[in-house]
């Protein structure tokens, strides 16, 4: 056999009677067949018919693993019985291609209604079929709808009823019956209705040349829809002549906020607008068409964060007509709150032409005017939203498979917003100009917040396209939420071409805070896998092609090239992981082979460090960028303020394998830089203070990456310091001591104890590291100044 063929077949028998009335019975067995490019795993079919009338005729034929072309099926039942005069056929084929997922809201029936109960039986009845997926009940986590789809089957039933009946005098020239059924569904999850029809009587003629088929009046539903045809006429061409096909029919009205509110569940749709549409096509000597989709009543309504408001439907159009060549197609939208949208394009093409082709030339025109822009953001992800005005006029020309655009686009009071996010961009202005297959933008304004942005340049929608676009910022807010607020200026340039992406520019942050204080959602631990229901096993058919070498044609990816510096400027604050500073440098970023890369230091500038339950002052704070943006080199140190002994803390490394010690000038043990780091004094002098330190270690654990409890409240109040300590002596007293830090060297305090009647407020000036000024008043009234000096 030729290479196109491979498998194994056998078929037996036998064949009785007398001319011309004879009979025959036999059956054929076949596995791993391939016939070009469709391939079957198990082929198994039985057959007994006559060539009279009323023979007894009955046939059965089973295909398991089916591929046609990389299409697999997992079986495919046929069964016809009876007599050739009156039998009914059936036909089964279960499969796991679906159609696309956004038909599912098309498809959708509401719960208890007759096409979801069918559809549930059906799915019941099918699951033990061969080749079907059972659904079986799982305590398993909720399921993506793509999960779902993926263990789901599509199963199409058609069952027929007719015979053989004589045309013109000629015995057996044609077929008349009906189709009892005819439906296509999915079984599993989401169980859908795809198409249904019942009771659709046709005849096929092939008494003499031409064949042609004819189906009566009918209906049926398909994607949630009825369609309603009057007349579905096809016959063959003879010679030369092409085939000619007659059909009209007309689409019921149906509501589309439903299938909105399915496809975009959280853009905000509603409103009871409801959409028909009507078909009328002719093909003979040449094409006719006469296609229009248009609302039939209602309006459409959408919900965001500030309101409701109605589009203001009052006309919806779409056409298309065709006729001698002829191709017209017009559009045309209109509300109060929508706009105008109107279009009108024309193709000349040969007359028998059953669709314009890809060089046929172009003619006709367009206008449109959005007076809100929200109504048009459908194509924007949950939480964005559009605001603004726009309008545009253009003429079309060029060739149907590549148009151009002559015309103007307008935009005013545009504004793009994701509250989440922080985006807020305001007062946009837009001003294109269209020249054929270029743009080019003439104006192109925004605000953030007190700053402005603009972009200019042009681009070319040629088979190659490409883009040079310059963009201007001047203190533009990029973010404005509470945790996150990002003001920058600067410029920069994009060049897009068909295989290259290159970005440069500078940038410097005029204003910044983010602030990361709160930990991020939790989620699953990388040893947690979480089961879902089971995949259905791929037929074999489809694994043994899969694992069949394929050639592979190599996409071409489009390469980066990234030449960005960004100034950190000098109003960049950072908080969060204990850390309160402002972060200054300059760093560059760029792309070496397609891969992100930053290179620059950046440093901590009067910022402070949360460690051990004390608030350290950062005397050097250094991350240090060498390529890997996820890994900086650290160079941190970190002492408490207000001292006589300089004890903090030193942080090296990298950021994914940071080195921790505390430090102490002069050098001190272990214990004495912990007692001076956590309670202000020696080791030697805390007596029974060794409780205070547990305390203060145990708030340091707690508190975790965060603030913790203590931590919180003092920030509520005001105030940088609250501690409680016992004095020395024999009678012991409990001391409360308040404090603010003003400045690097000024220090307000407040101490009284739980057994006196007066407190005392104290001033502190360090005037240098060993010198300090003490001020005092209340129940001690003195001038302190003091000087330390130590020795080993």
């Amino acid at each position: 056999a030729p290479a196109a063929l491979a498998g194994s077949l056998t078929a037996s028998g036998h064949l009785t009677g007398r001319w011309p009335n004879l009979s025959s019975d036999g059956e054929l067995h076949g596995t791993a067949l391939r016939m070009q490019a469709v391939a079957v795993r198990q082929a198994n079919g039985r057959w007994r018919l006559g060539s009279s009338d009323n023979a007894a005729l009955d046939g059965t034929l089973v295909l398991d693993g089916v591929d046609a072309g990389g299409r697999a099926l997992d079986r495919i039942e046929a069964q016809v019985s009876g007599t050739a005069r009156v039998h009914r056929a059936e036909l089964r084929v279960v499969s796991a291609l679906l159609p696309p997922e956004w038909t599912d809201a098309l498809a959708a029936r509401p719960p208890g209604s007759g096409a979801s109960a069918s559809a549930a039986a059906a799915s019941t009845a099918t699951a033990s079929a061969p080749g079907a997926t059972a659904p079986r009940a799982t305590a398993s986590a909720p399921s993506t709808v793509p999960a779902a789809r993926s263990s789901a089957r599509s199963v199409v039933t058609v069952v027929a009823e007719g015979g053989l009946v004589d045309v013109g005098g000629q015995r057996a020239g044609g077929w008349r019956g009906m189709v009892r059924e005819a439906v296509a569904r999915s079984v599993g999850t989401p169980t859908r209705i795809w198409l249904e029809a019942r009771d659709v009587r046709g005849s096929v003629v092939w008494a003499g040349a031409p064949i042609r088929v004819a189906v009566d009046p009918g209906h049926a539903e398909v994607l949630g829809a009825t369609l309603r045809w009057s007349r579905i006429a096809w016959q063959q061409g003879e010679g030369n002549a092409a085939a000619r096909l007659e059909a009209q029919a007309d689409v019921d009205a149906i509501a589309v906020a439903p299938i909105l509110q399915a496809l975009q569940p959280g853009f905000g749709w509603g409103g009871d607008l409801r959409v028909g549409a009507r078909l009328k096509v002719e093909s003979a000597a040449s094409v006719g068409v006469d296609m229009v989709i248009e609302r039939a009543s209602g309006d459409l309504t959408v919900t965001d964060e500030i309101s409701t408001q109605r589009l203001g439907l009052s006309d919806l159009r779409l056409g298309v007509a065709a006729a001698g060549g002829v191709w017209h197609f017009t559009a045309a939208a209109a509300g109060a709150t929508l706009g105008v949208l109107s279009a009108a394009v024309t193709a000349r093409t040969a007359p028998s032409a059953t669709w314009p082709a890809a060089d046929t030339p172009l003619e006709g025109v367009s206008e449109l005017r959005v007076d809100n822009l929200g109504t048009w953001g459908s194509w924007l992800t949950p939480g964005w939203r559009l605001g603004g005005r726009l309008h545009a006029n253009a003429s079309f020309g060029g060739r149907f498979g590549a148009p151009q655009y002559t015309g103007h686009v307008e935009g005013a009071a545009i504004s793009v917003r994701n509250f989440l996010e922080g985006v807020n961009v305001t007062d946009g202005t837009v001003q294109i100009a269209l020249r054929g297959s270029t743009a080019h933008i003439e104006t192109f304004t925004a605000k953030g917040g007190a700053g402005t942005l603009r972009l200019e340049g042009d681009a070319a929608f040629d088979e190659a396209a490409t883009a040079q676009l310059r963009l201007a910022l001047d203190r533009f807010e990029l973010l404005s939420r509470v945790d996150r607020r990002i003001v920058a200026s600067g410029t920069s340039s994009l060049r897009l071409e068909t295989r290259t992406l290159a970005l440069d520019g500078t940038f410097k942050v005029d204003e910044g805070l983010v602030d990361f204080t709160r930990s991020d959602a939790p989620t699953l631990g990388s040893d947690v896998e979480v089961v879902r229901r089971p995949k259905a096993p791929p037929p074999p058919a489809a694994v043994a092609q899969a694992q069949a070498p394929v050639p592979v044609t190599a996409t071409p990816q489009r390469a980066i090239r990234l030449d960005l510096r960004v100034d950190m400027g000098e109003k960049l604050q950072v908080r969060g992981r204990g850390l309160d500073a402002g972060l200054r440098g300059v760093l560059h970023l760029t792309s070496p082979n397609g891969r992100l890369a930053v290179n620059g230091t950046l440093q901590a500038a009067e910022g402070t460090y949360q460690a051990y339950g004390q608030k350290l002052g950062i005397d050097r704070g250094v991350l240090a960028f060498t390529g890997p943006v996820e890994n900086p080199r650290l160079d941190i140190e970190a002492t408490r303020p207000n001292l006589d002994v300089r004890v903090g803390v030193t942080v090296t490394g990298t950021a994914l394998n940071p080195r921790i010690r505390l430090f102490s000038a002069p050098e001190l043990s272990d214990i004495d830089k912990l007692s001076w780091l956590v309670l202000g004094r020696a080791s030697a002098t805390t007596g029974g203070a060794d409780t205070a330190l547990l305390q203060q270690a145990a708030l340091a654990l707690l508190s975790g990456e965060g603030p913790g409890v203590t931590d919180r409240l003092i920030r509520s109040i005001g105030l940088d310091e609250v501690s409680v300590r016992q004095s020395q002596g024999a009678v012991k007293d409990t001391i409360v001591s308040l404090g603010k830090q003003i400045s690097k060297r000024w220090y307000v305090g407040y101490e009284r104890g739980l057994n006196t009647t007066l407190g005392t407020w104290q001033l502190i000036y360090r005037v240098a590291q060993r010198v300090t000024v003490r001020a005092e008043a209340g129940s001690d009234n003195a001038v302190d100044v003091i000087w330390t000096w130590r020795w080993k």
